[in-house]
């Protein structure tokens, strides 16, 4: 699972051309010009957005406010525009993007653009020891409880303030399609599981003394059988499937 970068773009010539250049050099690509659409696609844990400051089909003001103050982590915000337009750029910036350069840029320097400006993680909170709610919700994880680890795990990451939360968020929507597992909920497995993978997998192989390799290899079985059973299953599966979080030892 690649990626993902949220194109905030509706011109219908244009659009094809980011999409196409960003699927070759290896990203996804995900169209949103309303509350909702963006919402869902915040949750994909992008690490670029880009804004077309030409539209005047949807308020982009108000959706790079939204991204802003999203809990999706980090999302670095690119706008274009006209580059001669001074009064659009210091609006763009105001409103919250981090960057404006003009459409003939983004045109020609695509992947440059992307390298500068997407979000790059800082991984050094991973030689960090695991603050006891987290090592309390993996317990609760590790047991099958997955519930109770939700509602742990979500108070942890309401109270970590640094990206590594994106961490935390991943671990709790992988139990969450467990639980979902549990009820014989296919489509909402599925959707938890497209979630919280990518989220896990850019702080893997290990974080905080969790050993999200092999979470990673666990969630990726249950997704590659929940496939393999298709949406109309309602039967039983393998408990064996669940995965588990290894704790390993963190040096200081």
């Amino acid at each position: 699972m690649s990626d993902t970068i949220i194109l905030m773009v509706d011109d219908l010539m244009f659009l094809p051309r980011l999409e196409s250049g960003l699927s070759s050099l290896g990203y996804r690509t995900v169209a949103a010009t309303n509350e909702a659409a963006l919402t869902r696609a915040l949750f994909q844990s992008p690490v670029l957005v880009i804004v077309d400051l030409f539209s005047r089909n949807f308020d982009w003001e108000a959706l790079i406010g939204l991204i802003k103050k999203s809990k999706a982590g980090p999302v670095p915000v690119l706008g274009f525009g006209p580059h001669v337009d001074l009064q659009l750029r210091e609006r763009a910036l105001a409103a919250g993007c981090d960057a404006v350069v003009g459409r003939g840029v983004v045109a020609t320097n695509l992947a440059h653009l992307v390298e500068k400006h997407k979000w790059v993680l800082d991984k050094q909170p991973c030689d960090d020891t695991a603050p006891a709610l987290l090592k309390e919700g993996v317990a609760l994880f590790n047991q099958g409880d997955y519930f109770e680890c939700h509602e742990v795990i979500e108070q942890a990451w309401m109270e970590e303030p640094g990206p590594v939360r994106i961490m935390y968020q991943g671990v709790l929507q992988i139990g969450v399609a467990c639980h979902h597992v549990q009820n014989r909920n296919w489509r909402g497995a599925m959707k938890l599981l497209e979630r919280g993978i990518p989220k896990v997998r850019r702080f893997s192989p290990a974080c905080m003394g969790l050993n999200l390799a092999k979470l990673l290899a666990d969630a990726e079985a249950i997704r590659q059988e929940l496939i393999r059973l298709g949406p109309e299953w309602n039967g039983e599966f393998n408990p064996a499937l669940y995965p588990t979080i290894e704790l390993i030892k963190v040096d200081l």
